[in-house]
């Protein structure tokens, strides 16, 4: 057990501590709540929970009792609550009952589904079912295997990039399963958002039309961490109706949070290295015998914090691991069957731990910066204390606006989550791009547009005859077919966004691999010659980019640095579809609406991982003015604020330049979003309002939901940017990385006003 003051003494005893610890937040122990199956249990599945003392808690309960009502059922609870119990239980239930029964399990990743195939095989041999009768189908099977498991599983597990390469081969292929398919299993459905989701949700679609040949309505059972508004996202992401089972009933023991500021020095401007900081807490943890697994926000970094961390614990160097994609199978069970035996006593690794990976209970967790949704943050510190006694967490974090934002203020770090999980169905580009797979698999009428969640069918018809123009789609009767010489589902990946697709090429001296494929507007943001590349925690440097023929060459290296490409930015609204007076007296009009967006990329930065600080510059050249069009949220700031900003002697330019930088930086608070996936402008004058106007919008090309997001909740985004830039430790006039300045300016943070910032901010909030 973890005495927490004494860990507490020696930490603060350390040299290295120099009062960073700014709240400790307690959590306090939870007991289970037990519940009732209200539905006789087959023999099996009662003498397996007989033998194993298995004692349902009381979400569990009420899931499988939902299941067995024959709802279609969210489990939104908390790690190591049992999720995956609810589902296998359920699914077996009806295996037993009706040997023909099918289900398909999908879950986001193959190590995943990889860890619930040994799982649930498991608890079938335990029950005395055939593991025969469950089978992993995906690209890394060999083909007598898959031919075995579509004749005789009744599970099958894969993930959404097989699903949606399998599909055209459902009607000849997986017949049997489709005509006795009862469940449909998504697993982590927090992780569907963004472009990813989006394309996910019109997948789900795209299965559900092919299933209805076979007259199947298959039940769907959803699981996820703890997300705001979880019936919304799963109906939006399903397209049916859901009962949500989100009060959780496990036990867990008490947990100490502590919260960990970056020290300033006002003299360089510059933030201690949170890399730095976390390698001494790790340290400090595996001295006293405390068992931790630290979190990283890369590979190279993980690997960095167990070398480091070895090197100052030579007598116990063999128990320190680092965990990352990458490694062989072989490998991670073992390190996974280590730590969980405590022959491991530190593990630094990426977020392939935080997902349900069974590392059993240890005693503290480090999460070296924020991982990018509350979601996962509290996915992280989960996976400590998953038994009775205390556990220690502890959040160092980066140096930029949101990381330090939530150190900062830890009432909205441990208040209730309102982060948005965003996917759209009104894409232009990623519909398309499905409806030439939906095509592929079978022909389609004018009139599907509800089947693909598309609210209006004059959008659907657009879509369709475009595809035709393109020579993509052709018409015979009143159905469309597929037309195109290539295969869509090949071409058309589920993070891709438009037709606009580079290929991204591994060049070594014998032959060129094919890696992936990015959106255009992506590769002339971060794939510019000389740019470092991450693919799959590799990182990889760009050796060419040929724009007439769509491809980018790379090569494999390990660099201690990174890039990062400078653009201008010109905004013309096209089309208004919301507005508004808003604010505490109405004084604020903001906007939503299409818009045109036209960068002009000029030169990139080489910042090193460790320090952040830039070591170079480079021009770009040869790099093409791209233009699209997205959606914007915009809001102007009145004249009577200007006038008295400017008669306190403020900047207008550099005030409103901070706000939005402070606004976009704020936006992930509001929805599952990195500040990359938005884009901003701000204009001094706005020639027809004659009023200073700021913009934010969707870095993608169509948009997918952000700017709306933050457009319906503009005023609670303002609110958290005040309390972002009021907040940060610094004193400068013009900011500092944590709060208003931003490393991707077109102007490098020219001008930026903090104070401004606050005065326009306390007016329009009457703060």
């Amino acid at each position: 057990m973890v005495d927490f003051e004494k860990f507490l003494n020696a930490l603060k005893k350390e040299e290295y501590y120099t009062d960073q610890i700014t709240h400790i937040q307690h959590i306090p122990k939870k007991e289970a709540k037990y519940g009732i199956i209200e539905h006789p249990l087959q023999k099996r599945l009662r003498h397996w929970m007989e033998q194993n003392k298995v004692k349902l808690w009381g979400h569990q309960s009420r899931a499988i009792n939902s299941i067995f009502e024959g709802n279609n059922t969210a489990i939104v609870t908390s790690t190591a609550s049992g999720k995956s119990l609810c589902y296998n239980i359920s699914v077996l239930q009806s295996i037993l009952e009706q040997p023909q029964t099918t289900a398909l399990y999908l879950f986001p990743t193959k190590a995943l589904a990889r860890d619930q195939y040994y799982i649930l095989s498991k608890f079938m041999k335990e029950m005395k079912i055939k593991t025969s009768r469950v089978g992993v189908y995906d690209g890394d099977v060999e083909p007598e295997d898959k031919r075995r498991i579509l004749a005789e599983a009744n599970i099958i597990i894969t993930n959404p990039y097989g699903l949606h390469f399998y599909i055209p081969w459902f009607k000849r292929k997986w017949k049997r399963i489709c005509e006795n398919l009862r469940y449909i299993i998504l697993d982590e459905i927090h992780i569907y958002r963004g472009i990813f989701g989006s394309n996910f949700a019109l997948l789900i679609r795209r299965l559900k039309r092919m299933l209805e040949h076979y007259g199947i309505s298959p039940q769907w059972i959803l699981s996820s961490a703890t997300i705001s508004n979880p019936k919304k996202f799963a109906e939006k992401l399903v397209g049916e109706e859901f009962i949500v089972i989100d009060e959780d009933n496990s036990p867990s023991g008490a947990k100490k949070v502590i919260l960990w500021d970056l020290p300033y020095d006002e003299t360089s401007g510059k933030y201690r290295s949170a890399h730095q900081e976390t390698k001494n807490i790790f340290i400090t943890h595996l001295k006293q015998n405390i068992q931790t697994l630290t979190f990283t926000l890369s590979r190279k970094m993980a690997e960095l914090q167990a070398l480091w961390t070895r090197e100052a614990l030579p007598p116990i160097k063999n128990m320190i691991h680092s965990y990352r994609a990458g490694i062989n199978k072989k490998t991670r069970r073992l390190i996974e069957k280590n730590f969980k035996t405590r022959n491991i006593l530190g593990i630094s690794s990426t977020n392939a731990l935080e997902l349900g990976i069974d590392i059993g209970s240890l005693d503290a967790t480090i999460c070296s910066g924020f991982p990018g949704t509350l979601s996962s943050f509290w996915q992280q510190i989960g996976r400590s204390g998953r038994g009775e006694e205390l556990s220690i967490a502890t959040y160092v974090p980066m140096a930029n606006p949101l990381d330090l934002f939530y150190v900062h203020n830890p009432d909205i770090l441990f208040g209730p989550i309102k982060e948005e999980v965003l996917i759209t169905l009104n894409n232009k580009y990623i519909l398309k791009n499905h409806i030439c797979c939906a095509a592929k698999e079978s022909p389609l009428t004018i009139d599907e547009y509800e089947k693909f969640g598309v609210s209006e069918n004059e959008f659907f018809v657009d879509c369709i005859i475009e595809l035709v123009e393109e020579d993509l789609l052709m018409k015979r009767g009143d159905l469309y077919y597929w037309k195109g010489t290539f295969y869509p589902n090949q071409k058309y990946g589920l993070n891709d966004l438009s037709d606009r697709m580079y290929k991204v090429i591994l060049k070594t001296d014998l032959k060129e691999i094919l890696l992936t494929t990015e959106d255009e507007s992506y590769v002339f943001r971060d794939l510019h010659s000389g740019a470092v590349y991450l693919y799959e925690a590799e990182t990889y440097i760009v050796k060419e980019l040929d724009v007439e023929g769509k491809k980018v060459y790379v090569s494999r290296e390990n660099v201690d640095y990174y890039t990062q490409s400078l653009k201008h930015t010109d905004i013309i609204s096209l089309d208004l579809i919301f507005q508004v007076k808003t604010g505490p007296n109405g004084m604020v009009e903001a906007q939503f609406g299409d818009v045109k967006v036209e960068h002009e990329y000029y030169s990139y930065k080489v910042i090193d991982t460790l320090t952040q600080e830039t070591r170079s510059r480079f021009p770009l050249e040869n790099i093409p003015i791209i233009e699209y069009e997205s959606q914007a949220c915009w809001f102007y700031i009145p004249f009577e604020i200007q006038k008295e900003l400017e008669m306190e002697g403020f900047h207008l330019g550099g005030s409103i330049h901070a706000i939005e930088h402070g606004a976009i930086a704020m936006a992930p608070a509001l929805a599952q979003v990195s500040r990359w996936d938005l884009g901003g402008v701000s204009i001094d004058f706005d020639p027809v309002k004659q009023e200073p106007v700021i913009y934010i919008y969707d870095a993608y090309r169509g948009g997918i939901g952000i700017s709306e997001q933050l457009y319906f909740n503009l005023i609670e985004l303002l609110s958290l940017t005040y309390k972002l830039i009021n907040t940060c430790s610094c004193k400068s006039s013009d900011g500092c990385p944590a709060c208003i300045m931003s490393p991707k300016c077109g102007n490098n943070n020219e001008p930026l006003d903090k104070k401004g910032a606050l005065f326009i901010l306390k007016k329009i909030l009457e703060i």
